[in-house]
Parts: C-alpha cells; sequence; structure tokens
C-alpha cells in the first residue's frame, strides 16, 4: 500500500558512502567498505513484495535484490528483465516467455522454468487484479528456459501488469517457495533473489541491511539503466536501511552525516536544505491520498453511506492541514494521474470535493443512520499527514451529527487490524503512486483492504483488460470513473501532494523522475 508522507515526503534514491561516513549496523567492522546509508519513513513489515503492497518493502528489495521477467523504464515502457523475449499470440491469449539463462540466484542456483512458474503462479494467487486478467490460467513449464501462460480470454497488457503492480511479481527459488504454505509469507532466510545486492541481515526496530552480490550478471548495456531497468551495478558493499521513526531524528541524521538519504522530509524542517550545496532536494506530486472504505461489511457496505461521507468531505480542507502549504499539492477528481497518457478523467467530478454538510446529512437518514453508528477510520500512527486528514474528516462528519471515531495504530498492529479484522473499522486513509493502466490500482481488487467486490467495476475492469481497442477502453474506463464516483465510490479520492526527500549531493543516479530508485546510486567520482 502505499506510503506517503506528511507534507512533504519523499521520493528518493540511493546514495553511497565510502566505509567510515557513518561506522552503523553494530558489528560492521571493515573501514574500507563502500557503505550508503538510507533512512525510511517507516518500518516495512516483511519483505515479501509478491504478497505486500507496502511501498517501503519495494523501496528496499525490488530491483536491488528481487527482479522479475518484465521492469517499467523511465518513461513507463515495458523492457525485458529476467525474460529474454516474449512472443505473443495475435489473439493476446498465449504468452510465451524465453528467459535469460545462466541467471543465478543468491544461493547459488540457476533460475530455470521451475522457479519462474512457482514464482509467478503464486504471484497470481495472491493479486486479484491479475487474476481479473488471466482467470484461471497459470503459468507452465516449456522446457528449462521456456515458460508459457495460456489464457482462455486475450489481454495485451499482461507485461505491463507483471511490470507494474504493486504486488511485484518477484522470481524466488521454487526451493524456496515450494516449502511456503499457501497463503503465507516467505521467511527471512528466504529472501533470495537474482538481483545486484542481497539480504543480509534484519535487526528488529533498527534496520535491514544488504549486501553486495559479487555474482551478479548484468543484462543490457553498461550505462543503460532507466526507470526500474536496465544494466546495474552495486557500487556499495553494504547498503543499510533505517526507521528512526520521526522527522526530526531524521532531519538530524542526515545533518550530522549519519544518512546518506532520507525518505522522509518533514515540512517544518523543509528549509534546513533548501539553498545548501551540500543537498540535492527532490519530489513531485506522485502521491494521491484516498479514503478507501471497507466494503464488506460494517456501515460503509452500504453506497449510500460511502456517498454521504464523499459529500462531506471539504478535499482542500482535508489536503491543506496534511502539508499546510497549497503549493505542495493539487486537487482534481481523476483516479489516474494528470500524466497519464490515456487514462485521466473528469468523469464524476462533481462529485468530488463537495463540502456539503446538508446533502451529507439527507444521505445518511437515506442510509437509516441511527445515534448508535459508528464511523470509524482507521490510520497509521507513523503517518502523520493521514492521522491529519482523518481527523478534518472526523470533525467535519461530527458537525452534522455522526458519530466518528479515529483508530490511530502502529504499523504492525494497523497491518493485522486492516487486513485480517476487517469488522474493527470502515475506512483506512493511504496513498497510492501512479500507474500505467487503471486495473494496476490495489484499491480496485476484490481481495485486497477495501474489497471492491462490485460487479460492474470488476467486469468493466476485466472488459478494459481485454480489450486490444485502446479507443474503446479509454471510454469504458471513463464511463466506469463516472459510476464510481457517481454511484459506487469505492474510495474517495483527495487529490495529490509532493513527497520530498533529501540526498547528499555528492550522490548521483539516486532517484528517477523525482522518485526513489536507488539500487545504481553511486558517488559522484565513480
Amino acid at each position: 500500500m502505499k506510503r506517503t508522507i506528511c507534507l512533504v515526503l519523499a521520493c528518493l534514491m540511493c546514495v553511497a558512502l565510502f566505509a567510515g561516513c557513518a561506522n552503523k549496523g553494530g558489528d560492521q567492522t571493515a573501514s574500507d567498505a563502500k557503505v550508503l546509508n538510507i533512512a525510511l519513513d517507516g518500518a516495512p513489515n516483511n519483505l515479501d513484495v509478491a504478497m505486500s503492497s507496502e511501498d517501503i518493502a519495494s523501496e528496499v528489495v525490488y530491483g536491488s535484490v528481487l527482479e522479475k521477467l518484465t521492469a517499467l523504464n523511465g518513461e513507463n515502457k515495458v523492457i525485458y528483465e529476467l525474460a529474454e523475449d516474449c512472443e505473443v499470440s495475435p489473439d493476446n491469449t498465449v504468452y510465451t516467455y524465453k528467459l535469460r539463462q545462466g541467471v543465478k540466484f543468491h544461493n547459488g542456483e540457476e533460475m530455470k522454468a521451475d522457479d519462474v512458474v512457482a514464482s509467478m503462479n503464486r504471484w497470481i494467487g495472491a493479486a486479484d487484479n491479475v487474476k481479473t486478467l488471466v482467470g484461471d490460467a497459470r503459468f507452465e513449464k516449456v522446457d528449462d528456459y521456456t515458460v508459457q501462460i495460456k489464457m482462455e480470454s486475450g489481454t495485451p497488457y499482461l507485461n505491463e501488469m507483471i511490470a507494474g503492480l504493486g504486488q511485484q511479481a518477484v522470481i524466488m527459488p521454487a526451493s524456496v517457495l515450494n516449502n511456503v504454505v499457501e497463503g503465507e509469507l516467505v521467511p527471512q532466510d528466504g529472501y533470495i533473489g537474482t538481483g545486484p545486492y542481497k539480504f543480509s541481515e534484519w535487526a528488529d526496530d533498527q534496520y535491514i541491511k544488504l549486501e553486495k552480490n559479487p555474482d551478479y550478471t548484468p543484462y543490457g548495456t553498461d550505462g543503460d539503466y532507466s526507470g526500474w531497468g536496465g544494466y546495474k551495478h552495486a557500487y556499495y558493499d553494504e547498503v543499510y536501511f533505517y526507521f528512526p521513526g520521526d522527522a526530526a531524528t531524521v532531519n538530524s541524521g542526515v545533518k550530522t552525516g549519519e544518512y546518506d538519504i532520507a525518505s522522509r522530509l518533514s515540512v517544518d524542517n523543509f528549509g534546513e536544505f533548501e539553498g545548501d550545496d551540500n543537498y540535492t532536494i527532490f519530489g513531485s506530486k506522485d502521491q494521491m491520498p484516498m479514503l478507501v472504505f471497507n466494503k464488506s461489511q460494517g456501515v460503509a457496505a452500504n453506497a449510500t453511506v460511502r456517498r454521504a461521507v464523499q459529500a462531506v468531505i471539504n478535499c482542500d480542507d482535508v489536503m491543506f492541514a496534511s502539508t499546510g502549504n497549497k503549493d505542495y499539492y493539487d486537487l482534481y477528481s481523476s483516479y489516474m494521474f494528470k500524466d497519464s497518457p490515456y487514462w485521466y478523467s473528469e468523469a464524476g467530478k462533481e462529485n468530488y470535493n463537495q463540502g456539503d454538510p446538508e446533502r451529507a446529512k439527507a444521505l445518511f437518514d437515506e442510509a437509516g443512520w441511527t445515534d448508535h453508528d459508528v464511523f470509524r477510520i482507521l490510520v497509521r500512527s507513523d503517518y502523520t499527514e493521514f492521522v491529519l486528514m482523518a481527523q478534518v474528516i472526523q470533525e467535519e462528519l461530527r458537525a452534522i451529527g455522526i458519530n466518528c471515531e479515529v483508530l490511530t495504530l502502529d504499523s504492525a498492529t494497523h497491518s493485522s487490524v486492516r487486513n485480517e479484522h476487517p469488522e474493527q473499522w470502515d475506512a483506512f486513509i493511504t496513498s497510492f503512486g501512479p500507474k500505467i493502466m487503471p486495473n494496476l490500482n490495489l484499491y480496485l481488487s476484490s481481495s485486497w483492504a477495501g474489497w471492491c467486490t462490485d460487479e460492474r467495476i470488476q467486469n468493466d475492469l476485466a472488459a478494459i483488460a481485454a480489450e486490444d481497442d485502446l479507443d474503446v477502453g479509454i471510454k469504458l474506463w471513463n464511463d466506469l470513473q463516472g459510476y464510481m464516483n457517481t454511484e459506487s465510490v469505492p474510495v474517495v479520492t483527495f487529490g495529490t501532494y509532493v513527497l520530498s526527500g533529501v540526498c547528499k549531493s555528492d550522490i548521483e543516479g539516486a532517484f528517477i523522475k523525482e522518485r526513489l530508485v536507488w539500487v545504481n546510486a553511486h558517488p559522484v567520482e565513480a
């Protein structure tokens, strides 16, 4: 799920540090080791990114430790990564992948078809968005270096889904996955991939450590790296990810040289780094915060209640409360970002940013709301901006006589309650980054938290995925967004806001399009 930041959050890319920069990680003693220290804006719950949609987890291991058949470059175009080539049948029902040969996992095993089949089918089983595309089809082995999937209904977007879904389609050894019970997470000693770095250590509440993979075999041409794919080189011997817990500690650590990159820069301390040539500040409005309703049970399972909450929300107030500066956010109703080449839509915008208490009261009455009912908003305590947003909505609801509670929980408890105890909450606040097609949005999944099981939404998404004619697909999406903004209301979008981070200026290659993509970060002199 996506993570954001209170005000200005960080999309940062790694930086490099030669040993001596900071002697971290407890047992680290090699004074000549090249070390990169990154401060995250929270702690991931796990690094099994095929099962988890946490952006923080992906920032640590996706592209660095774990790789996929396809990836997105800096222009959001699909390129091959662990696949050497892919042949697609004319009707888009059969995808045949030729695998790169000689690719080694961190445990020394060669990556082959059995590993890809085990990984991809586990991913399909965990990602309902993918099931919308492929139905009951699953990957099968053709030979040691060829895999294939045959679908009943074709889709031209499977490679986009593999490359761009937040639940990452990473390839891991079958020898690991075959010992993992279906639906359960890979243990820490199973974080084994093919990337230029390998998982080394997780010190609870302190850091995650990666080490250089000396046996990594790059693909592509040296110097040709863009977005999340291309020729990778591990410039550091060790990479540490820290989760200090609050913005003030992070800012102080950057100033003292404890951290080379910080993925959370608080608005209160933003000015400390502006105009200082020792640091590079970067960020873009690439986070879309929203209220995701619990549509499986409770008061929000009633679409009229969802429309009532939508009606009362003043998105300008919500966004300003979380940022404190109108320059840091944009207001618009689209489920897709403005820079999306095809999918941006304003359908149903008349229902966005209503701030209409009288209409909200009428809709609550229509829904049969009583004085005993409570609307409960779930938020993570370490995401201050989400807490502030929730408090604004709480006051807006209380102002019209609706009992609203904000449940503020730590990261681990929040994840457990959100995913396993839907009876305890009615909505939660999170944010999402840009996607190259609507089907990649997790909040429209019928199996992800929020449980968007609306029959029309799922049928229309399936139709979009199967549509060869882009113009037809765009019209389908435009009509669907209008329906969602007007009738179904699976979520309430607030707008987009800036995520800002800071990186030492003597490190380059740490971010792409203002987003944290650190794997090829390196010292300027390298």
